[in-house]
């Protein structure tokens, strides 16, 4: 019940139910609907790739997980990059980041039985080739009677084995003075062989390939691999790959099958790779580099995500076009710009070596659409694709901004430009919107990446967001974008915001012609970020309802929208407002409150007297006293909370005195507190001291629900301020010593789109019902042809807006399809609750 208590208090008590208007001018098309409006974007983050989509079954197959980055150093278990000035300020950041293995071949370990001794280190001594330069070495000193020594490997939180499944193994060995077989096992939980095959002789004092295929005659979803020693001596292995044979497409060194389906059936216009900060690297060293990502894949070095582990690289850049060739999708490759992520460490490559930077990208585009007369297009018809791939998109780094960056932006552009005019080249724009400073530093760009992750209701509250953008010479990707903050792991308020936010882009595709989720895939024993599209652990996998969401958008899409009215009829005034207790708080600052005084009809329902009676609050974290008939909270931290016992109230003013008296913020005051991880928060001195916003904490996460009000001057350290909140029925406002400084409306809760498919002849219409109850809807078609009587409506909808798909029921929440009948020029349609819907509508 916990987790419904945010939905009951801000919609379902809020609002009841609401009948609506949709008009469309069917005769009246406004924007045209872009055939590129959705694609997708895979960062190495979360174990997306590696252990995920990525087929590989071995975890630190090469031994190499415990090498240090190139450019970074290690201290106290601490990593860090060269500690030199920032990109973006110039000055020197003392980040740093936890360094994440154990030991020194994560993953593996070793198994003795019996009174047996062995022993493993890692060795660099003789490597199989210059990119895997350590190897495991097993000394088997002694063996007891039919007993053994093995070295393990968990695999990726476990190896998925399949009852009947072939699976390819490939390692490396050489030997001293070891002359017994070799044995590889698939072995389950409970200690039974899944599967096994026995190498006779692997002597050798050189590197020799071994090679076969173990078939597996059970299953298990958390099988380990056993390489299994029978003699003495020493054997020195690397570079052990398990690969199913049943891949995505059956490509070798290929993809995990339900992994890829789920992006191939998005049918995503393009692909953006390889990132997000993964292509920015913690160092220059340690970014990315396409070319050492082809090749045989032993020969492979890796990349350090900034996430916090090694990718294999095994998706390198030819499996990455080779995918989006296999899915029908332009190919959007992100290349680092010579600056490392400016949200960590900022280290940068000077401008002297742009030229070098700018030289191996045009070598990296000659690999994928260059003639096989070509030094790199010839590499690419040697490793088997003589055509050119479907490489649409360039992008210049990512996320970075300002004057700095648009000089840079503008070399790549101009060379780029000249020799591959056919290319679309993308700038970036920062962890936001459009950064005015970037954009006016850029000469020319063909398309602008802007960022947009949000919290619950910001879309709904800003559904106008894009209709006030200035129309450019440049189009807009939102290359990033979820509602991610305030809805648990992903839920079906994520998707009714998720959606709301498409119709916006897409009544304003004009502009926006591209957009992607993010990020798309987690394997939940990783989860590097709170919300993703698609989750997943070694054996089983979901998508969640935003999935579902974000692909019957994208199949329904229109070629141009209509114009389009919505109205609602006026909010029941029956409704409650906002019920629940109050309390005060600070973030990383130390405050006083007093004077407190809560009226509620005109009448004073409590005054405080912290000295005789502190007990009426509840004190959580922090420290709290009493100084001088003021209740004071005295260290930093995260939000600790006195909470006024006993006193649950809807529609009231609360007046008080408050001061800073330290730290770097200033005061929050929690609304309508169902529990510690439910309520509203009016927050002053925000993000440093500079603004002002109303917070919503869902499930112990705060998400913003309005725009940040600017300070005109900083909250001072120990003066006095009168704060005022009157709390009605359907806003809130905050007065900061007696001048209204900002208020909260409740945002509409239903939305809709409308356009015309050309290629079928149909109207589609798209509706939101964010609400707990159905919504009676009017559908006006004005100026329309003579209609069929009978179309479609696909509804996605949940009986709560926390339901969630899971392990357990992964298609639970899926889209429906009906057949919708008596329909008319004016007819009437019933929204279900927490829904979208599409309409699809045919003329004669």
């Amino acid at each position: 019940m916990k987790r419904l208590l945010i939905v009951s208090l801000f919609v379902s008590l809020k609002l009841s139910a609401q009948d609506a208007t949709i008009s469309v001018d069917v005769s009246k098309p406004t924007a045209p609907v872009s055939p590129d409006l959705h694609g997708i974007f895979f960062e190495e983050i979360s174990h997306g790739g590696e252990g995920g989509l990525y087929a590989e079954l071995i975890q630190n197959r090469g031994f190499e997980e415990s090498r240090i980055p190139p450019g970074c150093s290690l201290d106290s278990g601490w990593l860090s990059p060269p500690a030199t000035p920032h990109y973006g300020t110039g000055k020197v950041i003392d980040w740093k980041m936890k360094w994440e293995p154990v030991n020194q071949w994560p993953a593996w370990s070793l198994q003795t039985e019996g009174k047996s001794k062995a022993s493993i280190s890692l060795d660099i001594q003789h490597p199989l080739n210059n990119a895997t330069p350590q190897s495991l070495k097993v000394v088997i000193e002694s063996l007891g009677k039919d007993q053994r020594v093995s070295v393990v490997n968990e695999g990726f939180w476990g190896i998925r084995v399949d009852e009947g499944a072939e699976y390819n193994l490939t390692f490396y060995t050489r030997t001293d003075n070891y002359r017994a077989p070799v044995e590889a096992y698939l072995i389950g939980s409970d200690k039974k062989v899944l599967a096994t095959s026995i190498l006779k002789t692997i002597a050798g004092k050189d590197w020799m390939k071994h090679t076969c295929v173990l078939k597996a005659t059970d299953a298990d979803e958390k099988a380990k691999f056993f390489l299994t020693f029978t003699g003495v001596g020493t054997v020195w292995i690397d570079f052990v790959s398990l690969f199913p044979k049943k891949t995505f497409k059956s490509r070798p060194n290929g993809m995990r099958p339900e992994l890829a389906n789920y992006l191939a059936e998005l049918k995503p216009a393009f692909i953006r790779w390889p990132g997000g900060c993964f292509v920015e690297g913690i160092s220059t060293e340690s970014a990315p580099n396409w070319k050492k990502s082809l090749g045989p894949i032993e020969e492979r070095p890796g990349t350090y995500s900034p996430w916090g582990y090694w990718s294999s690289d095994g998706i390198g850049y030819h499996e990455f076009l080779q995918f989006c060739e296999d899915i029908h999708s332009d190919a959007m490759y992100v290349f680092n710009c010579g600056v490392s992520c400016e949200m960590r460490s900022g280290v940068f490559l000077s401008d002297e070596k742009v030229p070098g930077i700018l030289a191996d990208i045009l070598d990296g585009i000659e690999y994928a659409i260059g003639p096989v007369n070509s030094k790199w297009g010839a590499l690419r018809a040697k490793n088997g694709h003589p055509a050119p791939f479907p490489l649409k998109y360039v992008e210049v780094g990512n996320e970075q901004i300002g004057e700095r960056y648009g000089k840079r932006f503008n070399i790549f552009y101009k060379a780029i430009k000249e020799k591959y005019p056919q290319l679309e080249i993308l700038a970036a724009m920062g962890i936001a919107h459009l950064d005015k400073r970037t954009v006016q530093s850029i000469t020319k760009m063909d398309i602008a990446d802007e960022h947009a992750y949000k919290g619950i209701y910001w879309p709904m509250i800003n559904y106008d967001w894009y209709d006030k953008y200035e129309r450019k010479d440049f189009k807009l990707y939102v290359g990033e974008y979820a509602c991610n903050s305030g809805v648990g792991n992903g839920n079906m308020m994520a998707a009714l915001n998720d959606a709301t936010f498409i119709l916006g882009m897409e009544k304003n595709s004009d502009m926006i012609t591209m957009s992607s989720y993010a990020p798309l895939l987690e394997n939940v024993n990783d989860t590097d970020w709170p919300v993703n599209l698609i989750r997943f652990n070694n054996s089983k996998s979901f998508a969640r309802i935003s999935y579902y969401a974000i692909k019957m958008l994208n199949e329904n899409k229109a070629t141009t929208n209509l114009n389009t009215a919505v109205e609602l009829k006026k909010q029941d005034d029956k409704s409650v407002g906002y019920p629940g207790k109050i309390g005060l708080s600070t973030w990383d600052t130390q405050a006083e409150f007093k004077d407190i005084e809560i009226t509620q009809a005109n009448k004073v329902v409590y005054k405080s007297d912290f000295n005789n009676h502190k007990s009426d609050w509840d004190l959580k974290g922090g420290k709290w006293s009493v100084n001088d008939g003021a209740l004071a909270q005295t260290i930093d931290g995260a939000w600790p909370m006195a909470v006024l016992k006993d006193l649950n109230l809807d529609t009231y003013v609360l007046k008080l005195k408050a001061r800073k008296t330290g730290g770097p913020n200033a005061f929050m005051f929690p609304l309508a507190i169902k529990d510690d991880s439910n309520y509203l928060r009016v927050h002053i001195g925000a993000w440093w001291n500079r603004v002002c916003a109303f917070e919503m904490i869902s499930d112990g996460a705060d998400a913003m629900v309005t725009q940040p009000v600017n300070l005109k001057e900083p909250i001072e350290t120990n003066r006095w301020y009168a704060v005022e909140i009157h709390v009605n029925k359907s806003s809130i406002e905050c007065f900061l010593d007696g001048t209204l400084l900002m208020t909260y409306n409740e945002p509409p809760r239903f939305f809709s789109i409308a356009g015309k498919d050309e290629k079928t002849g149909e109207l589609v219409i798209k509706i939101v019902n964010a609400k707990a109850q159905v919504t009676t809807t009017k559908i006006q078609l004005n100026n329309a042809l003579s209609l069929l009587p009978e179309g479609r409506a696909i509804t996605l909808s949940a009986n709560e807006s926390t339901d969630e798909n899971s392990f357990d029921n992964p298609t639970q929440f899926t889209p429906k399809e009906e057949v919708l009948a008596d329909i008319s020029n004016d007819f009437e349609y019933t929204c279900k609750p927490w829904s979208i819907t599409i309409l699809r509508i045919k003329a004669k």
